[in-house]
């Protein structure tokens, strides 16, 4: 991504289309429109960014997402927090969580009136700000409210606290290419590992990406990814997900293009 530059500032606005909505191991969608904006200002930045796809390539039913991201940077290091907004009609910030009662056979039921934003807090330390003969980025996130959240033994449920780990590494090749291998991990029961598995290896991708700019406002990016969760993987949900539209769906892939003014 590239940025308007004026004195002070830094201004990004662009969109990718993509195959997939693949992100951190899991598909949340089809063929997706992701437009996206952002301003910095002294390592301070905005960013908004959206995802327009159907839940699978039937365009039935469709996933709406807004995220809202602060954070700031400094020699290399990057700490914020994001909001994640899915327009199940709630409100913005509305964490309610469901409530558990028991059914007319003494079970324990859960109330799905639920609201289903979520936020997270994130840092990331990118290794090639610092030494450019080292393309490393580390990234942390945890969920810190809304939907992510666990039944305990005793019926109550409470914050799951979902978190990841990723390292990225990227490589550039010749003619403008760049291959990114990254691995990512999530350490307890998490939405990552279907809140199924207490440590899972979530996200084992490659992705390959190739870059043109036009003059000094235009970039032109092209990617293609495979990506794969080991999470709880077997035969039934390596290629297929629940009710074969991809949903659990272990090992994923998509091709993408980005359009970004500068």
């Amino acid at each position: 991504m590239r940025a308007y530059e004026f004195p002070g500032f830094e201004w990004s606005v662009g969109a990718d289309v993509t195959s997939s909505y693949l992100w951190r191991g899991m598909k949340y969608g089809g063929l997706a429109l992701q437009p996206d904006a952002s301003i910095g200002y002294g390592g301070l930045n905005f960013e908004v960014w959206a995802n327009i796809s159907p839940y699978d390539n039937t365009f039935k039913e469709f996933a709406p997402e807004l995220d809202l991201s602060l954070s700031y940077s400094i020699v290399g290091i990057t700490v914020g927090v994001t909001h994640l907004y899915y327009f199940d009609k709630t409100k913005f910030f509305d964490y309610r969580k469901p409530n558990v009662v028991l059914n007319e056979d003494g079970e324990l039921q859960i109330d799905e009136n639920r609201a289903s934003n979520q936020t997270e807090v994130f840092a990331k330390f990118a290794l090639g700000d610092l030494v450019e003969e080292v393309p490393l980025t580390v990234m942390w996130s945890t969920y810190v409210g809304g939907d992510d959240w666990i039944l305990t033994d005793d019926g109550k449920v409470k914050n799951a606290f979902s978190s990841y780990l990723e390292l990225t590494y990227d490589a550039e090749l010749p003619l403008g290419f760049t291959l990114s291998p990254t691995i990512g991990i999530t350490p307890w029961k998490s939405m990552y590992s279907y809140y199924e598995k207490n440590f899972a290896v979530n996200n084992i991708s490659l992705k390959l990406n190739w870059e043109l700019e036009a003059g000094d406002h235009f970039v032109l990016d092209l990617y293609a990814i495979g990506m794969l969760n080991t999470a709880g993987i077997n035969k039934s949900n390596l290629f297929y997900g629940i009710e074969n539209t991809g949903g659990d769906q272990r090992l994923n892939g998509a091709i993408g293009v980005g359009i970004w003014f500068q």
